[in-house]
């Protein structure tokens, strides 16, 4: 098998490899995940609410961004809950305590979560030939897991997270950060998302080619940019099985 192993294929997560129900989506599930979250506090000595414990690390959240643009910049879940936890509450928790507890608000907050179908051999498929990367807007903390969870966190040579960043993928800073990470100039490496504003028009600002993968669930939100910036590279969700035939052409280009 010919093997491009200079080159870098850089992959969003949710909505592009992961089918996920978020929170946002439903206010419900965010509420159950900080009630769950506090109610494992007990064991720690700790009784609060969860609404207590949110109002906490949404003060801490907001103090972070009293001078830094929410559209640029990105927090990071897994230092403000360890500040409200250490500095609000006194608790002397590991890191491991923590990122179990962030998990526990994650399960109960984000609904179903999943892999789409054929995600799994093209991974497999695809980290034979090319070095994987994940380019992704989310919470390092539970990411991490959830990438273990579903099995192809293997597949990964680099993980490259807006938390750990500090910047949004809106920003082009956070793909200046994901070449350094990865060691390569943006002529050896591929983007590939859901998101068409920040998966691709973004990336391309630096040189980064890119795929957009095209999701019904969030392809609708870019009429307009794809009018003005007509993609190049599409692949349709169901035909993610063949991506690793377009990108072959993309990187022979």
């Amino acid at each position: 098998m010919e093997k491009y192993s200079n080159k870098v294929i850089f992959f969003d997560l949710y909505q592009t490899l992961l089918d996920v129900e978020l929170s946002v989506n439903n206010p419900n599930h965010e509420i159950e995940g900080w009630d769950n979250f506090a109610k494992t506090l007990i064991k720690y000595g700790e009784e609060i609410s969860g609404l207590e414990f949110y109002k906490l690390y949404t003060k801490r959240r907001d103090d972070f961004y009293s001078n830094k643009s929410k559209e640029i910049y990105h927090h990071n879940l897994f230092e403000i809950t360890s500040d409200v936890l250490g500095k609000d509450l006194s608790l002397n928790l590991s890191n491991k305590e923590i990122t179990e507890l962030i998990y526990t608000y994650r399960k109960a907050s984000r609904g179903h979560l999943r892999l789409y179908p054929g995600v799994f051999d093209m991974l497999s498929h695809l980290s034979k030939k090319y070095t994987l990367s994940t380019a992704s807007h989310t919470q390092s903390s539970f990411t991490k897991l959830e990438l273990h969870e579903l099995n192809i966190e293997q597949f990964f040579s680099f993980f490259v997270y807006s938390s750990d960043i500090g910047f949004r993928k809106e920003s082009v800073e956070f793909y200046r950060r994901a070449l350094e990470i990865v060691g390569k100039e943006a002529i050896d490496c591929l983007m590939v998302g859901d998101n068409y504003d920040v998966d691709v028009l973004v990336p391309k600002k630096l040189g980064i080619n890119a795929v957009w993968l095209e999701n019904p669930i969030t392809s609708s939100k870019y009429t307009e940019d794809i009018k003005k910036y007509p993609p190049q590279n599409i692949i349709k969700l169901e035909n993610i099985q063949t991506l690793p035939d377009l990108i072959k052409l993309v990187i022979a280009e």
